[in-house]
């Protein structure tokens, strides 16, 4: 008897611990990711020259973090191996911040905003001399947010809206004109995201335990299945 009970037990509470890691919200969903929209930039940009980046750092892709952000820069990769990085300083207006950057040498760069505390965002692909391809948002702005925090002229500027795109995926470097760059670069693998790892970690361990306790169960079922009932004593007078 106390092991049937000890057994239903530890059951239900693999079943529950189960259920808490599926319905558990993935980050994305519980909000602890951020966009980063620029400024309108020129039409043409040239290498050599220096320009004033305006970039936003929205968290949910609509409204500005409130605490200690931390470190935030652009950064620029040309798929050849260089990487260039650009300190960004606070603005007046609330997430809004301002690059000075300058891009070396002509060639497809691959434009990412480091934010702080959120996972890196990737922009776009800027081509030198040229212009910037901004990467769909996965989320747009909302006209009650920005009302409430930007009420005057200076505010985010909206973007195109990708629903199904991946906050916390950075993509590869831009295309290369070099063979042997890009054939370095195919030979080597991205670096798993650490939010999407997690998730999969968590169903893994959700499944498990979930067989676990189905498992459980099932002895249980079975042990009450086989054991033989008990004769019914005679009366006695």
């Amino acid at each position: 008897m106390r092991t049937r009970r000890m057994l239903a037990a530890v059951a239900a509470t693999l079943v529950a611990l189960a259920g808490t890691l599926l319905l558990a919200p993935t980050p994305a969903q519980a909000g602890n990711w951020a966009a980063t929209l620029l400024d309108p930039l020129p039409e043409r940009l040239e290498p050599g020259r220096g320009y004033t980046v305006g970039l936003w750092v929205l968290q949910h892709g609509f409204r500005p973090f409130e605490g200690d952000l931390g470190r935030v820069a652009l950064r620029l990769e040309d798929g050849k191996g260089g990487s260039l990085s650009f300190p960004a300083s606070a603005l007046p207006e609330p997430a809004h911040y301002a690059a000075a950057v300058a891009v070396p040498h002509a060639g497809a760069w691959t434009v990412t905003a480091v934010q702080g505390r959120f996972t890196d965002y990737r922009i776009g692909t800027l081509t030198v001399p040229g212009g910037l391809a901004v990467l769909g948002v996965p989320a747009p702005l909302r006209a009650d947010e920005t009302e409430r925090y930007w009420p005057g002229a200076i505010r985010p500027p909206t973007a195109p809206v990708d629903p199904d795109r991946d906050p916390f995926a950075v993509a590869a470097p831009a295309p290369v004109d070099d063979p042997s760059a890009a054939a370095g670069a195919a030979g080597s693998e991205a670096a798993p995201d650490r939010a999407t790892g997690t998730s999969r970690r968590a169903l893994l361990v959700a499944g498990t335990l979930l067989v676990v306790a189905l498992a459980g169960l099932g002895l249980v079922a079975g042990y009450r299945w086989r054991r033989p009932r008990r004769a019914d004593r005679p009366s006695t007078v």
